[in-house]
């Protein structure tokens, strides 16, 4: 084995037998994955009623905070129709039982949910358990190549696993180290390469529409619904266009005494 400084001579038979069928190996593995989750998790093709009603709640919860930023526009009898509708006592839509709930009351009243969730956490981390498995028992043991700058020794137990030689250069990677940082190194390739066809048009229409943000499963309706009630019922409404006159007058007479 070479000291430090030294050139190791690979030889071409671990680029054509452990190089290239690992890099296949991955690409395979990603792609298999993917037929998986679509297998598992098949978008419905119409959206189901609960799905529409927890749309149309969000949708309400951000109709009442557009209310409360730019009713001020709006005249009076316009502001008090749309302020009824939806925080009115008793009549309101805001008073009524919500459909949506957070993500823990959501997996304690439906088993669904938690299956969905452990279905998608078994389809990403079983094939990647698999094929770990697969590489460290045909291509442990290889060295691929080497990086073409310096690197610190702290970088040896990264780039070398499967390999305990101290005499071996930092800058030679092992087969395992290059799966593991074929894996996870490229990552946004994969998912530009591979995409995930798994969510359907309702969880599109969820994440667009949802005002606590990406995850629909964090909209909690009755929350919600609460919070914009009490909102409403502290705001004063005045109208903006019925003293613009006055508004005006008072501009010009503050420009023309400069």
């Amino acid at each position: 084995m070479p000291s430090h400084g030294e050139e190791l001579e690979l030889d071409t038979a671990v680029r054509d037998w452990v190089f290239i069928p690992l890099t296949l190996c991955i690409l395979l593995m990603k792609l298999l994955t993917q037929y998986a989750n679509m297998i598992m998790h098949a978008p419905s093709n119409k959206p189901s009623t609960k799905d529409l009603k927890e749309i149309r709640e969000q949708q309400l919860v951000i109709r009442s905070q557009r209310l409360r930023a730019v009713g001020r526009i709006i005249p009076d009898n316009g502001f008090k129709m749309r302020k009824d509708f939806l925080a009115a006592k008793d009549t309101g839509v805001f008073h009524q039982k919500a459909v949506s709930k957070s993500m823990q009351e959501s997996m304690a009243t439906d088993p669904t949910v938690m299956v969905d969730m452990m279905k998608k956490n078994l389809s990403g981390i079983v094939p990647q358990l698999a094929m770990g498995m697969v590489v460290n028992f045909f291509f442990s043991g290889f060295v691929l190549g080497k990086v073409p700058f310096a690197l610190s020794p702290r970088f040896k137990l990264m780039l070398q696993r499967g390999i305990d030689l101290a005499s071996l250069d930092v800058s030679y990677f092992t087969s395992l180290s290059y799966y593991i940082l074929l894996l996870f190194g490229l990552r946004g390739v994969f998912m530009l390469v591979f995409r995930d066809e798994t969510v359907d048009e309702t969880e599109m229409m969820r994440r667009q529409m949802n005002p606590m943000g990406a995850n629909p499963m964090a909209f909690d309706a009755e929350a919600e619904f609460k919070k914009e009630r009490v909102a409403l019922a502290a705001l004063d409404h005045e109208w903006e266009v019925e003293t613009a006159e006055e508004k005006a007058v008072q501009t010009l007479k503050q420009l023309s005494g400069r």
